[in-house]
């Protein structure tokens, strides 16, 4: 199986580079394909923290750490020889973005009590979106405050500078808002404290009854008392298009911004996201099979008749592809999971691949209908016969601050809520 040369079209050309060795700067691309409703604008937009920073792909613990630590102003990653990450402080932190559950009004007397903490108490600069004081607007209390506070939103003119200054996140709510936010963060994420205010709360290790001591032990990180952090893998997710002239696969988008943030706001359609949990392609309403070809570093390895493929992150692995019958990884694995949906075979199981591995899945040219494919459940968009996603690991992973350690928060929470190994215990024989 042929794969075609993947080519970026730019508006002054065809560049025929790595993404790493594109311009740095930020490009507008305007993309017309066949099919009526892929005639898009796409805006990139990134703020260039780190001038040399290196571009290359990292595929281990101890590399990430590595590059978060050039890339963060004021706090650095250890990786220690049991394979833990540890969060140290460079300076004192100043700036917190605060995130918050939407539509769950009994996550506001939390969100209240960590906003007064945060601003009297630790006198910290707090960012919070726009939309929350809607929510507040009839608390005398906390809109007393309100002008402390700094207000962001995606439909900023320029959304990138309310947090490029930021130091650390507060995250309350549950899986999904941790989705959310790893959506608004396409290069580096500033460490997470995430609080469990949610329905599932499988990444969310801390709950919200001793909120201050887990927040004064974070700030108070340091080379004698570190904090430790997983270091949570993301994909890199690039939508390719057929090419109505040339018959060549092209990128519908590039993100060329070297460090930093490229925000990604919730009406733009984006064809390269950096994916937290998982990617999905699948057979979108249709009611027959839908016909798949997997590649692996440019070689056909697999054609997929079934419902559809999804490919996850160990920290999806726990997500729909568990749901689908795929083992769950521990977050510290370097590996990408590769799960077929209802397979019509026998023999098609879930498989584990290096980190390291660029995986291709297209739609033959020669299928019978569409697929669809979707990063974190957002952005959902149409593949046409010939067109196909691009993934490979994001330069760019998720620092969450660990209630106790990587591994013991994780088999806590397979037990607590997955209910994981859990059974009726047998009971002994009786003496003779």
């Amino acid at each position: 199986m042929h794969w075609p040369k993947v080519s970026t079209t730019l508006k002054t050309g065809v560049w025929h580079l790595p993404h790493h060795q594109l311009p740095n700067s930020s490009m507008t691309l305007r993309g017309k394909f066949p099919h009526a409703a892929a005639n898009y604008l796409f805006l990139t937009r990134g703020v260039h923290l780190m001038k040399n920073v290196d571009r290359r792909p990292v595929h281990t613990v101890s590399s990430m750490a590595k590059h978060m630590t050039e890339a963060s102003k004021s706090c650095k990653f250890a990786t220690t020889g049991e394979g833990s990450t540890r969060l140290i402080w460079k300076h004192q932190p100043t700036s917190v973005f605060v995130i918050k559950k939407i539509r769950a009004p009994e996550v506001r007397e939390p969100f209240k009590r960590l906003i007064l903490y945060l601003c009297q108490e630790k006198q910290l600069s707090v960012t919070i979106e726009s939309h929350v004081l809607q929510e507040f607007k009839d608390d005398e209390d906390f809109m007393s405050l309100s002008h402390q506070l700094k207000k962001w939103s995606i439909k900023d003119a320029d959304p990138r500078i309310g947090l490029k200054d930021i130091d650390f996140i507060v995250c309350l709510g549950g899986d999904g808002t941790l989705l959310y936010l790893s959506s608004l963060f396409q290069e580096y994420v500033p460490p997470i404290l995430p609080f469990h205010l949610g329905s599932l709360g499988f990444l969310m290790t801390h709950g919200f009854r001793n909120f201050q001591k887990d927040l004064d032990t974070m700030l108070c990180a340091s080379e004698d008392s570190p904090a430790s952090v997983t270091v949570r893998v993301r994909l890199d997710c690039e939508l390719q298009r057929v090419s109505a002239d040339a018959g060549t696969r092209q990128s519908e988008d590039v993100s060329v911004s070297p460090a930093g943030y490229a925000v990604v706001g919730p009406n733009t359609t984006v064809s390269r996201m950096a994916v937290l949990n998982e990617v999905v392609i699948d057979r979108g309403a249709s009611p027959y099979l839908t016909g798949l070809e997997l590649a692996c570093n440019g070689r056909h390895v697999a054609d997929v008749q079934g419902d559809g493929l999804i490919v996850a992150t160990p920290t999806g692995s726990t997500a729909y592809a568990a749901a689908a019958g795929a083992p769950m990884v521990e977050p510290g694995v370097p590996g990408i999971t590769v799960v077929p949906i209802c397979p019509h075979s026998l023999s098609f199981r879930p498989i584990v691949v290096g980190l390291q591995r660029k995986l291709q899945v297209r739609v033959p040219k020669t299928s019978r209908q569409s697929a669809w494919v979707s990063c974190d459940g957002r952005n959902r968009q149409q593949l046409e016969p010939g067109d196909g996603v691009q993934i490979t690991s994001h330069m760019w992973p998720m620092a969450c601050v660990n209630n106790v350690a990587t591994t013991v928060d994780w088999f806590t929470s397979l037990g607590e809520c997955l209910q994981w190994n859990v059974r009726v215990p047998q009971k002994p024989l009786a003496d003779e």
